[in-house]
């Protein structure tokens, strides 16, 4: 199946027109869907080795990566380069896939680490700023010295014989130095509060099919690591749980507070990354059925809406050349008909029914309330916090008058809407299918 979907996947290489590929991403999300089974656990194949987490984003990851191309028609429009910005389109989805299709560790490492250099020269080669450079830096610096430790597990685990996802036991070799360092890797790519100053410098300096993968696959891929890997410590010390759910939850606090002072569109949306990806994280950790799976949906929910957020704002900053919420605001008297995304994306970011992150947080709420009472604090702040920066960005970027001009502009091309729908779409639809399925 693996090969089915990588073969098609490259047909894009030789497409003229980047419109034939909603028709790819229609029929590879087609195969993906028949060849699924009502099994949650390990099956092989003609899916191969994935499960329930690795089928949503490995759908997830093509979905997003051929929304960001359609929505990079700039790059063909005033690039000379836009074949190689395809290519390295193809082979970051080719390698995103393979890391949530293998169940080998040596494999996965191996794909994990790789993402990291389409995404370091898309980011390089089509950023907005001179500084992109430096924020590629960070982001290389921060992974590469946090995956050290992985790499170190990986060897071990094979010099063990035991070399696959699947073949779970407890690893005897652990201790409190080693569980530090070797979740590092993924709280990194997470990212947990205090390791995330790298997520915040790459997306402003990022392309907008940067920022959407950055956002919308990326960052999945901490958490699907620690999906695989904390099995392996079901009997860890508790104290380190502890540890990692506080830092996350009210650090998920604090940075829902600087989102509120934010005046720059991307920064607030990619801060707001970061609160909803610190409750993922603690629900990880607390090892329960329940919060993993409120944590994927979580993550399957936010890649869709963070990822026409940034979409979004890149449409206000092709017509305004600003990001700031100071000068581009009054929108909704100037882009009327892009009012309407705003307002659904904006409030599905707020956990607005029907959307995934609606029962993701009720799931994810209800363990970390039922596996300590005391967390019910950091999470009703997270929850007001977060209604509170997305009314802000919308409230903001859509009312008062704009300071440039007194005229209008383009509102929306059909791209622009097509764009918007298919993030929307399946984030509140797929709610359905779940209770169907249940």
């Amino acid at each position: 199946m693996l090969g089915v979907i990588l073969s098609m996947i490259s047909l894009m290489m030789v497409s003229s027109v980047w419109g034939e590929m909603v028709l790819w991403s229609m029929i590879i999300s087609g195969l993906m869907v028949m060849s699924s089974s009502d099994s949650l656990n390990w099956k092989s194949g003609l899916s191969g080795e994935l499960d329930y987490v690795g089928w949503g984003l490995n759908l997830l990851s093509v979905w997003i990566v051929l929304l960001a191309m359609l929505g990079s028609k700039n790059v063909k429009k005033l690039s000379q380069s836009w074949g190689v910005y395809i290519m390295v389109m193809v082979s970051l989805v080719s390698m995103l896939m393979v890391s949530f299709y293998v169940s080998e560790f040596i494999f996965f490492f191996i794909s994990y680490e790789s993402c990291l250099i389409p995404i370091f020269f898309l980011i390089l080669g089509w950023g907005y700023q001179p500084e992109r450079a430096l924020a590629g830096v960070y982001m290389l610096f921060y992974m590469l010295l946090g995956s050290l430790p992985l790499f170190f597990f990986v060897l071990k685990m094979e010099s063990l014989g035991s070399s696959y996802m699947h073949n779970v036991w407890s690893a005897p070799f652990v201790n409190f130095f080693f569980y530090l360092f070797m979740v590092s890797s993924f709280l990194v790519k997470f990212p947990m509060f205090s390791v995330h100053l790298w997520l915040l410098k790459a997306h402003v300096e990022a392309p907008v099919a940067g920022s959407m993968i950055l956002a919308g696959i990326l960052l999945k891929l901490g958490g699907y690591g620690l999906i695989r890997f904390l099995v392996f410590w079901a009997n860890s010390p508790i104290l380190m749980s502890e540890l990692f759910v506080c830092v996350s939850l009210w650090g998920g606090v604090v940075v829902s507070l600087s989102c509120l002072r934010q005046s720059d569109m991307k920064l607030l949306i990619a801060s707001s990354s970061v609160v909803h990806m610190s409750m993922c994280l603690s629900g990880l950790f607390i090892l329960s059925e329940l919060s993993q799976k409120g944590a994927v949906l979580v993550m399957l929910g936010h890649g869709l809406c963070s990822s026409g957020l940034f979409y979004l704002a890149h449409m206000v900053y092709e017509r305004t050349k600003s990001r700031s919420l100071s000068v581009s605001k009054g929108l909704l008297s100037l882009m009327p008909s892009m009012c309407m995304w705003w307002f659904m994306l904006s409030s599905s970011n707020m956990a607005a029914p029907p959307s995934l992150n609606l029962l993701g947080e009720i799931w994810l709420m209800s363990s970390l309330v039922s596996w300590s009472v005391s967390l019910s604090i950091a999470i009703g702040l997270i929850s007001f916090f977060s209604a509170g920066y997305s009314l802000y960005l919308f409230s903001l970027s859509q009312h008062g008058v704009y300071l440039s001009s007194k005229g209008g502009f383009h509102s929306g091309s059909l791209m622009d809407y097509l764009i918007c729908s298919s993030h929307w779409l399946p984030l509140n639809i797929m709610i359905f299918f779940l209770f169907w399925l249940v």
